[in-house]
């Protein structure tokens, strides 16, 4: 889903305009930038968590030119999903993604 398709959803569920909707959601966007600037951390109630994560410095290889390179250590966000969430998505009969229906059927042939 993008952004707009989002929107969309939430509009026709609240009956809110998508001014208003479009407000909040910039709004949440905001805040979850401060709260993960500022704390490392944010919350989505009933969905999971939004966590700071830092990378450590590594060596790797640029894969156009072979040459060994210096990766700089950096931040990262990772989304870890709460257990209720992760019991829905793993219930039997529960609908895959495309992506897992590939791999599954080539999983079969082979």
């Amino acid at each position: 889903m993008n952004r707009d398709e989002i929107l969309e959803g939430i509009m026709r569920a609240a009956g809110i305009s998508k001014a208003n909707i479009n407000r909040f959601y910039e709004g949440l966007v905001e805040l979850a930038k401060k709260k993960l600037a500022s704390d490392g951390e944010f919350v989505f109630p009933g969905l999971g968590v939004l966590r700071v994560r830092v990378r450590k410095a590594r060596s790797g290889r640029n894969p156009k030119t072979g040459e060994s390179i210096q990766i700089p250590r950096r931040r990262v966000v990772r989304f870890g999903a709460y257990k209720e969430l992760k019991d829905i998505l793993n219930q039997e009969g529960a609908p895959a993604s495309a992506a897992e229906s590939d791999s599954d059927e080539e999983a079969k042939k082979a």
